[in-house]
């Protein structure tokens, strides 16, 4: 029955080209909660700030998509928090630890936080979401999560359900690429799961993986290879920073950049790229 409603709605948004849009409740996160429990909904929570422009695009784009909005409309009770304006924001930011936004929390109904999802999502994600809450057990996410459990857990089906839990974004893929990178070190880079796995987790641009991937750019899109040697430079920045020696990223970057540079235009060269580095190192350690 649930499900014809829903199609109802699209298809009188589609013929009147009505606005969508979630619903958004005025009043306190308090008396959101209240709503959720006498109704027997999940509270949606977005906690934003007025300069954010992540939050802006949301809920420009997201927040209006037709499904979206039919489906949180009618399976939660919805509130947005300016985090430093509203009466209560600095106490929600405060209690739910809110250090980025926007931050997405979404409640059971009988008030107990159920996820906390920081960074905006488009709206395929933003209705994944909101099914995991709503209807756990029918939700993309408690479906492959059941497989992977009932199964025998070896090699093969942890690698499945690591490419499911991508495929649908969920916020377990980093614990359980790490479990995979823990047990399994031969990792393939030409699988697309496995490669997965070494871009999340690991860090050493020195390792036998972290060198076959750096000496082999033409492996991958030119961003995903810039974007994992950023993340080699980044690593070993904050280890030199904490070690109070530069000899760590200089290494890194001298290590690195040199492949880069063969792999993209406009890539600064080694010597003009470490100053820069060390003026920032020299910043966070004096």
């Amino acid at each position: 029955m649930k499900k014809i409603a829903s199609v109802m709605i699209l298809l009188f948004l589609a013929m009147t080209g009505a606005q969508a849009q979630i619903q958004f409740e005025t009043g306190t996160l308090a008396a959101a909660l209240a709503k959720g429990k006498k109704e027997n909904k999940p509270v949606f929570v977005d906690v934003y700030a007025v300069w954010c422009g992540p939050c802006k695009r949301m809920a420009a784009t997201a927040f209006k998509d037709p499904q979206v909005s039919a489906y949180y409309n009618e399976n939660f009770i919805s509130i947005q928090i300016d985090a430093e304006h509203a009466a209560d924001g600095p106490s929600t930011a405060m209690t739910y630890q809110v250090n980025a936004y926007p931050t997405l929390l979404y409640f059971t109904p009988d008030g107990q936080l159920a996820k906390k999802v920081v960074g905006a999502m488009d709206a395929q994600m933003l209705l994944a979401r909101g099914e995991e809450v709503a209807y756990p057990e029918k939700s993309p996410g408690f479906i492959t999560a059941k497989a992977y459990h009932d199964s025998k857990k070896t090699r093969n089906d942890l690698k499945t359900y690591i490419g499911a839990l991508i495929d649908i974004d969920s916020d377990s893929a980093d614990a359980y690429t790490a479990t995979y990178y823990q047990k399994y070190k031969d990792l393939n880079l030409d699988d697309e799961v496995e490669f997965e796995v070494f871009f999340m987790q690991e860090n050493d641009p020195e390792s036998a993986l972290g060198k076959q991937f750096i000496e082999h750019p033409e492996k991958v899109d030119p961003s995903v290879y810039a974007g994992k040697i950023q993340q080699f430079v980044q690593e070993s920045f904050t280890a030199a920073v904490e070690a109070k020696d530069f000899s760590i990223v200089e290494k890194t970057i001298r290590l690195t950049l040199p492949h880069l540079q063969k792999a993209m235009d406009g890539v600064p060269d080694v010597e003009t790229y470490l100053q820069y580095v060390r003026s920032e190192y020299d910043k966070q350690v004096n």
